[in-house]
């Protein structure tokens, strides 16, 4: 506890601190740094597997189909009767059996090949085979034929597994062909007709994978190699795969071989990046530190002696800070606020001295409005002896305004207030002007509670009385309250004599003091939006409007 303290005193406590606070903040930004690191780095793994996936099932698709299209092919013979009934003529020479043959064959180019190269070897119970044009491929006749006796597996097929897929690999320099063979049984009998074999080139499926630059492999259902995108041989037992899909009709399976290998490797990069970003940003901050705590380190030494001239006066100790310019204006300063401190004391004590000369004044001052108060309530007193309550209600009346103008500080009182205090000025001004002026206060009772400035509407009534009843024995007043948004809508209306009937200068003048100072007093204390707005009544008569958009205070 005792090395702790020390730790924190002395002059090198504040460069202790300023050390703390730096590494406090570079720590955390290298773990911000490394965590969005992170974050960015499994987000655009996990986005490039969901885009890779999407792409992936896409290219599968396109493949699928074109095995589709293929196996849908063989249907075109399955539910022929006339070419399962040429499959039973046992003459390999009959016209009408090969013209079947050809018919068939020919309707694939139009439903399933159109302008497409494939080839059809049909072969019958009877070891009879027939070949369509093999020079598509670029084949002599009978290389198709004796190549497929050599890929097809003859035997091991029934009715509910009728089919097989393979690939045949010509000699020499033609392309590889993929091969469909099909049962065909007798509709009735279900026994083995023969069988039909379809050929289309390889080149089909290089196309659909060469239109997507992911690299990919297809292994048949024995893990033999299909065909790859990829220049090497590609290894399925030790290929990264992200996922397998099979390519039905087929026993096949489609395998993306690289995967997110790509975007690894350019995060690799991106990961040495960032370590190299946190190196210059450290060497910045051990840098940038030691430049700031020698700077403190001077700065905080000119101060401590520059400070002792606050004590002592009398020391010089401005030819020590001139080797830096905002050290030599730091001197300038304290120099400046040395002086500053000289008036202060002079002031202070003169502010002292008037202080205990105003409270004395101030002290012998409330002995007039204490003397005055006494007084009144005297003289309600005699005139409640003798009977004279009107004058009595009055004096009481006139007592409490003075109370409420001298001993209430607040500048916010209640609506409720308000009212009370303008019920008994009412009372005085109906005793000066007469009884036959009528004046109403309707203040609602979830307003009274609302703060406001206290004696706001006393210049208005005022103003009704002197204005509007000067030379007149009758009338009425009445003022309202209202909600408005927020804040609150004053009126003050009378049939008085109205806006341009002014009776005299004097008048007139006293009534633009009362309604400026009224004006004012909103203006600063409830801004600009507030408004007193007066107005002429038809047809006689004035309507003051005081418009408090939002209320703020706190009556006490």
């Amino acid at each position: 506890m005792r090395w702790g303290s020390k730790w924190y005193q002395g002059a090198r406590s504040v460069r202790r601190r300023i050390i703390i606070l730096l590494v406090a903040i570079f720590i955390p930004l290298i773990i911000i740094l490394f965590a969005a690191y992170h974050y960015f780095e499994r987000t655009m793994v996990n986005k490039v597997a969901e885009i890779n996936r999407i792409k992936v099932e896409q290219t599968a698709s396109r493949v699928k189909d074109l095995f589709q299209r293929a196996f849908m092919s063989t249907n075109n013979f399955i539910y022929d009767k006339a070419f399962i009934h040429a499959l039973q003529e046992q003459d390999p020479l009959s016209i009408e059996k090969n013209s079947t043959y050809l018919e068939a064959i020919e309707r694939l180019q139009y439903t399933f090949f159109l302008n497409e190269k494939y080839a059809v070897v049909i072969q019958d119970n009877f070891g009879n085979m027939f070949e369509s044009n093999p020079s598509r491929f670029g084949l002599q006749k009978g290389e198709l034929q004796a190549g497929i006796l050599k890929t097809v597996q003859w035997n091991g097929y029934d009715f509910f597994n009728s089919y097989q897929w393979g690939l045949l690999k010509p000699q020499e320099e033609s392309e590889p062909l993929i091969v469909l063979s099909r049962w065909i049984f007798s509709p009735v009998t279900a026994s083995k007709r023969g069988i039909v074999s379809v050929v289309i080139p390889l080149e089909n499926l290089k196309a659909i994978l060469g239109n997507d630059t992911g690299s990919y492999a297809i292994w048949d259902d024995k893990n033999n190699l299909i065909f790859t995108t990829r220049s090497e041989q590609p290894r399925r037992d030790g290929a990264t795969t992200d996922s397998e899909i099979l390519l039905l009709p087929t026993q096949w399976t489609m395998v993306q071989t690289d995967s997110t290998a790509v975007i690894q490797k350019e995060l690799r990069y991106f990961q040495l990046t960032v370590i190299a970003t946190i190196l210059i940003i450290l060497v910045i901050f051990i840098t940038t530190s030691t430049f700031v705590l020698k700077t403190i380190s001077q700065v905080l030494h000119q101060i401590r002696l520059l400070s002792k001239r606050l004590v002592n006066p009398s020391l010089n100790l401005s030819t020590a800070v001139h080797s830096d310019y905002h050290l030599a204006e730091l001197s300038e300063l304290l120099q400046q606020l040395t002086h500053n401190l000289q008036i202060s004391r002079n002031n202070l004590e003169w502010a002292a001295t008037e202080k205990r000369n105003l409270e004395m004044k101030i002290l012998q001052e409330q002995m007039n409005p204490h003397f005055l108060l006494n007084s009144l309530n005297t003289i309600r007193f005699l005139a409640e002896q003798s009977s004279q309550n009107k004058i009595g209600s009055l004096v009481l009346s006139l007592s409490y305004l003075l109370q409420q103008q001298l001993y209430r500080n607040e500048r916010y009182w209640t609506l409720g207030e308000e009212k009370e205090y303008l019920l008994k000025y009412v009372e005085i001004q109906r005793a000066r002007f007469g009884e036959n002026i009528i004046v109403t206060v309707d203040f609602s009772k979830e307003l009274t509670h609302l703060p406001v400035l206290r004696m706001l509407l006393q210049p208005l009534v005022e103003n009704s009385f002197e204005h509007g009843f000067s030379g007149r024995m009758k009338g009425w007043i009445l003022i309202q309250a209202e909600r408005w948004g927020s804040g609150v809508r004053i009126t003050v209306s009378d049939d008085g004599v109205g806006v341009g009937s002014m009776v005299s200068s004097a008048s007139t003048s006293r009534n633009s003091i009362g309604l400026n100072n009224v004006r004012e007093r909103l203006r600063l204390h409830y801004g600009e939006r507030s408004v007193l707005e007066m107005t002429s009544r038809q047809p006689n008569g004035t309507i003051i409007s005081l418009t408090i958009p939002e209320l703020k205070g706190e009556a006490i």
